[in-house]
C-alpha cells in the first residue's frame, strides 16, 4: 500500500518529535506518566511495545493537552509553543487516518 499524506515527511518527523519529547517528559516522572497509564489502561512494560503505534502518540498528545499544567510545564522544558503540541497531536491523527 502506498502511503499518501498531505503533509511533508519533515512536517511528520517534527510531530512524532514533540510527542516523543512529550512522552519522555511524562516519563521522567512517575507523578506525571502514572495518570496517563491509570487513563490509558497501559502499564509501563506496555510502553515500549506500543511507542512505535501512531495512535499512541495521539492518545499522548490528548492527555498532555487535557492536562494544562502539564502542557505548559512540557511546553516551557521543550522551548516550544503549547500550540506546537496541539498541531503535532493533529498532524498524527490525521497522518495515522491516512494511513488506514
Amino acid at each position: 500500500m502506498q502511503r499518501r499524506s498531505s503533509k511533508p515527511l519533515a512536517t511528520i518527523q517534527a510531530a512524532r518529535e514533540v510527542s516523543l519529547g512529550a512522552l519522555s517528559y511524562l516519563a521522567g516522572d512517575p507523578e506525571r506518566i502514572g495518570p496517563f497509564l491509570a487513563e490509558s489502561g497501559l502499564s509501563p512494560a506496555d510502553l515500549r511495545g506500543v511507542a512505535a503505534s501512531p495512535a499512541f502518540h495521539v492518545a499522548l498528545l490528548d492527555f498532555l493537552i487535557s492536562r494544562q499544567d502539564l502542557l505548559l510545564e512540557y511546553a516551557e522544558q521543550a522551548r516550544i509553543d503549547p500550540g506546537h503540541v496541539v498541531a503535532a497531536r493533529e498532524i498524527l491523527f490525521h497522518d495515522d487516518r491516512n494511513e488506514e
